[in-house]
C-alpha cells in the first residue's frame, strides 16, 4: 500500500500539468470596445513563410477572431494587420518534494472466534483484526524538466502599416510553463486563454487554464 501511494504522488508531480495549460497573459491595446466588422488580415515574418507549423497556428487565430465579430479580408481592404510569433525554451530541471504516505499505527481492533466443547474441556479459535492510520511518513524528492512556452500577437492599423510606420494598437504575450516540451500540443490551449477575454482591459495581466485536447 505505502509504495503503491508513493507511486501514485509521484505519477501526479509528473504527469498533472501535462493535461493542463496554465497561462499568464499581459495585454496594451487602442482597440475600440466593439470589434464586430473589423476587417483583418495576418501577414507572416519572413522566417514564417512556407511554414506549416505557422498555418496551423494561423487557422486557429482566425477562427478565434471570426468568432469575435472580425472578418478576414485582403491586405488591400484590411482595418488592421495581424503578425504573431512563437517559441520554446530548451526548458531547465525543477527540483521539488513531495510527502510520502504511509501506514502510522493501529486506530482499533476487534477480535472474533468460536468456542468448542468437550465434555469439562474447551477449545477457543479467534482472529483479531486491525483498523490502520495512514500520514505522512517522510518526504521524497523528485525533479522535472519544465519549459517555457510564449505568443505573442501584434495589431497594426493598415494605414500605419502602408506608410511603413510600426505603431500598434494592440500587443499581447502569453506565457506558460510546464512539462511538455511540444509546442504543437500547448500553444492551441494558450491561443485560446489569449481570446477568452479579448481585447481585454489595457495593462491589465490575468491567468487562464485550459486544457489539451
Amino acid at each position: 500500500m505505502r509504495r503503491l501511494l508513493i507511486a501514485v504522488i509521484c505519477l501526479m508531480f509528473f504527469t498533472g500539468c501535462a493535461r493542463f495549460v496554465k497561462s499568464e497573459i499581459s495585454v496594451f491595446h487602442e482597440l475600440p470596445l466593439s470589434l464586430r466588422g473589423m476587417s483583418y488580415t495576418i501577414m507572416p515574418f519572413k522566417e514564417q513563410e512556407g511554414s506549416l507549423e505557422y498555418k496551423a497556428y494561423e487557422q486557429s487565430i482566425k477562427q478565434e477572431l471570426n468568432a469575435k465579430g472580425f472578418r478576414e479580408t485582403s491586405l488591400e481592404n484590411a482595418d488592421v494587420v495581424i503578425f504573431f510569433s512563437y517559441g520554446i525554451d530548451t526548458g531547465k530541471e525543477v527540483v521539488l518534494s513531495y510527502p510520502i504516505i504511509g501506514q502510522t499505527g493501529v486506530s482499533s481492533s476487534s477480535t472474533s472466534g468460536t468456542i468448542q466443547s468437550y465434555g469439562r474441556y474447551g477449545t477457543y479459535s479467534g482472529t483479531t483484526t486491525y483498523t490502520p492510520t495512514y500520514g505522512v511518513v517522510g518526504t521524497g524528492v523528485a525533479s522535472n524538466t519544465q519549459y517555457t512556452r510564449f505568443l505573442k500577437v501584434d495589431i497594426l492599423n493598415r494605414t500605419a502599416l502602408s506608410e511603413n510606420k510600426m505603431t500598434k494598437i494592440y500587443e499581447a504575450k502569453v506565457i506558460s510553463r510546464g512539462s511538455s516540451g511540444q509546442l504543437p500540443a500547448v500553444l492551441p490551449a494558450m491561443i485560446k486563454s489569449l481570446f477568452e477575454d479579448f481585447p481585454g482591459k489595457s495593462g491589465s495581466t490575468r491567468i487562464s487554464t485550459h486544457s489539451l485536447k
